[in-house]
């Protein structure tokens, strides 16, 4: 069955994942997606989908000429999706060997992160997306499914663990998965370089989530009791009502 285009996907007039982004924010830093599944993932967007949505894009994109690719020695077409991930991919694999290279014996990261980007600073925030996820996976690898503070051995990116808290303190088990950590957070300038990143344990991680919120909790408490005191100092309100 013929599918109609879209520029949302992938491969604009093949079957694919939609990567529609809304305005909602997503745990991950990332904007959220308009369709996804139970665990964030996309949607795959097939025949029946495409026709009943009402983001489509309806434009006949004409299709791009096949171009080599010097990072793959594929053909990509080009300006495609594709062709964007394969570069930007390809660029941060270079980050992952000179990070690699460059420090000791044992240290896969920089103690204190790094801002550098992996790719280019143009590149779009699909792709961003796209090579976050492989990112994440190479930096479990890189770190040997270990807790890089804890020193906990998962083995593999997640293991069962015994709850006695489950089933109203009945016990039993879930999944517990590693996590990927953000040295410098993105929400400092922290980027997906992989010096900026390192593999935790969920305990581990939390426990800097926490730390980290309650920095922020402290900026903005000092930033709030300066314009008060500069209102009290001027006879001006620098604070916005937000009931107004």
């Amino acid at each position: 069955m013929t599918i109609l285009p879209c520029r949302h996907r992938l491969v604009p007039q093949d079957e694919g994942y939609c990567w529609l982004e809304s305005s909602r924010p997503s745990g991950d830093g990332f904007r959220a997606l308009v369709f996804s599944s139970a665990d964030g993932g996309p949607v795959r967007c097939r025949s029946e989908l495409a026709r009943a949505c009402p983001w489509r894009s309806w434009e006949e994109a004409r299709k791009a000429d096949l171009v080599p690719c010097p990072c793959c020695l594929k053909r990509h077409r080009q300006g495609s999706v594709s062709q964007q991930l394969c570069e930007g991919w390809s660029l941060a694999k270079v980050a992952l060997k000179e990070v690699r290279e460059s420090r000791p014996e044992g240290a896969r990261y920089y103690p204190h992160g790094t801002r550098d980007l992996p790719y280019l600073d143009h590149t779009t925030p699909l792709v961003r997306r796209l090579v976050w996820d492989r990112m994440k996976s190479a930096v479990l690898r890189r770190d040997r499914y270990r807790c890089q503070d804890c020193g906990l051995v998962f083995g593999r990116r997640r293991r069962k663990v015994y709850d006695p808290a489950l089933r109203r303190g009945r016990g039993g088990y879930r999944w517990e998965s590693l996590e990927v950590h953000h040295i410098i957070p993105r929400s400092d300038g922290g980027s997906d370089h992989p010096g900026n990143l390192k593999t935790l344990c969920p305990a581990c991680h939390l426990r800097y989530t926490v730390r980290h919120s309650n920095e922020r909790a402290a900026s903005r408490r000092e930033r709030m009791t300066t314009l008060r005191e500069l209102e009290g100092e001027m006879g001006e309100d620098f604070i916005e009502d937000p009931w107004d």
